[in-house]
């Protein structure tokens, strides 16, 4: 299994176990494709990109994560909120994923908006991981 692949199971197994979070969420609605009937609130994963971090002796994979918070409220309170939990879910991600070692993982920025075509608010955190292959 891809290093990727694996760090996104690990996101949404914590995700998914933040009892802060599915309270918020009203469930453990964390998604990698949303069912097409499902209405916010729910948290979505992705873009994801994975770009080689090799240096000339260790093989190594520099990753950048989006996690997307819906919310059905009006205004960005709750969306915020939600973002709030993704991260704290997310400061406890295991040092070792089954293939690989997650060597950093960090918050980088929140944002909130109100999506255009409707009156859902969503907050856009962006996260950038290192993995190295367990050898």
């Amino acid at each position: 299994m891809t290093a990727a692949i694996e760090l996104q199971s690990a996101i949404v197994s914590a995700l998914r176990s933040s009892s802060a979070l599915t309270s918020l969420l009203g469930g453990a609605f964390v998604y990698d494709d949303v069912p097409d009937s499902r209405r916010p609130p729910y948290v979505v994963i992705g873009p994801v990109e994975t770009v080689d971090w090799s240096t000339a002796t260790e093989e190594g994979e520099e990753h950048f994560i989006e996690i997307t918070a819906w919310s059905s409220a009006n205004g960005r309170k709750a969306a915020v909120a939600m973002a709030g939990e993704i991260r704290a879910a997310l400061s406890a991600l295991p040092g070792n994923l089954p293939g690989h070692a997650l060597v950093n993982f960090t918050h980088e920025t929140t944002r909130s908006e109100a999506h255009p075509d409707d009156r859902h608010f969503r907050a856009v955190s962006s996260f950038r991981a290192v993995t190295e292959p367990l050898t």
